[in-house]
């Protein structure tokens, strides 16, 4: 049996920010052309959407979001950008990806934020928080989905527990407020995220790789931050330890239920006696850093299951009873002759490397490699 508590993992694992400034004339064209570029309907010119700033291939999307006239993607960060000279409206806006923040922490991740927003902006001003979420992974002996709604003690009114299938997988306290929590099982949830990379971490803090992992996560937005007087990103660090206090002392606790009606005055539950003391420390999270690539490349695993999948439809329609360097050739073989026929008559394609050219750059921008032609400029 395993303790009450054992945390095995803690951070920031979402964070948004604001910046304001001018954005830079020649981004501002070049940024209206990629826009373009992914308007068309023509593949071999939406294959040019992309721009590079401070070594970041970005996706150019083909509309803005809001107010914000342009969407740029990769897997570091989802840049929007305004078009707009008014002084109403942030620049910029900006989400910063929970692989980066976990394997790098925030210090080291507004670093190379900062190169970017110096490029694109102007008489770039700091930056301001919009959202942060901190968060706790831990392993437990107690039976969270015997907790009863009362004996959670909160300021907000809207409550949720979830379970997929017979399997119960968490609660949600105050979704869509200025703050909100979540507590559930990050084990399951990873079989859908396919963050493996965390495991890393649990398996360094004592997870035995048997037990299921959950998260505790509060969500606070822009106006409670303000309240708690946190504006720009090195405050995260400083005030992390307060923050997380107000979060599991003032705005929500667990506790047992007693027979006294006032449900203030009723008993921590151990476990959050535990979760309450977790301290964040001076924001220097994890002590392991792995190579995030820029690129949103596709998971290996799927690239080649899918691939294989292919590959043992064609060996079994051909009667072959394995997979070797002669299947392998045979099917590329007539691969390349359905591509013969298939591009004889396009109006599209001149013929089929025309199509496989076409089909690699696409891919190309979506997964924020540049093109040939970027390469040489």
């Amino acid at each position: 049996m395993t303790e009450i508590f054992k945390k095995v993992h803690k951070g920031i694992d979402s964070l948004y920010l604001s910046f304001k400034g001018t954005l830079n004339e020649r981004f501002k064209e070049e940024l209206e052309q990629k826009k373009l570029f992914a308007q068309s309907d023509d593949e071999k010119v939406q294959a040019l959407a992309t721009i590079t700033i401070d070594e970041h291939t970005f996706e150019v999307k083909d509309r803005g979001k809001g107010r914000y006239a342009y969407v740029l993607v990769d897997s570091w960060y989802h840049i929007q950008i305004s078009a707009s000279k008014k002084k109403m409206l942030p620049t910029i806006y900006v989400q910063l990806s929970s692989d980066l923040l976990n394997c790098f922490g925030v210090s080291i991740a507004m670093n190379q934020l900062r190169g970017t927003m110096k490029e694109l902006l102007d008489g770039i001003e700091e930056e301001t928080v919009s959202r942060a979420d901190f968060f706790v992974d831990f392993i437990t002996e107690t039976d969270l989905s015997a907790i009863n709604k009362k004996s959670w003690i909160t300021r907000s009114k809207g409550f949720n527990n979830h379970w997929s299938g017979d399997r119960f997988t968490g609660f949600s306290i105050g979704l869509g407020g200025d703050i909100s929590a979540r507590l559930y099982n990050k084990t399951i949830e990873i079989e859908k995220s396919k963050k493996d990379y965390l495991m890393a971490f649990w398996s360094k803090n004592g997870w035995d790789k048997t037990l299921n992992v959950w998260r505790l996560e509060f969500q606070l937005k822009r106006e409670v931050l303000k309240q708690l007087s946190i504006n720009k990103a090195f405050e995260l660090g400083e005030c992390s330890n307060d923050i997380w206090l107000y979060c599991t002392q003032k705005w929500l606790r667990l506790a047992y239920e007693e027979k006294t009606k006032n449900r203030t005055r009723w008993q921590t539950h151990p476990l959050w006696a535990e979760i309450e003391q977790v301290k964040f420390g001076d924001g220097n999270y994890t002590g392991i850093i792995r190579d995030i690539s820029r690129s949103r490349v596709p998971i290996v695993s799927t690239l080649f299951l899918n691939g294989m999948g292919y590959l043992t439809n064609y060996a079994a329609l051909k009667g072959y009873d394995s997979i070797n360097d002669t299947v392998v050739l045979e099917f590329c073989r007539d691969a390349k002759e359905f591509l013969k026929k298939h591009t004889e008559n396009s109006s599209y394609y001149q013929d089929e490397n025309d199509y496989l050219v076409t089909k690699i750059n696409s891919k190309k921008k979506k997964y924020n490699k540049p093109l040939e032609q970027e390469k040489d400029i």
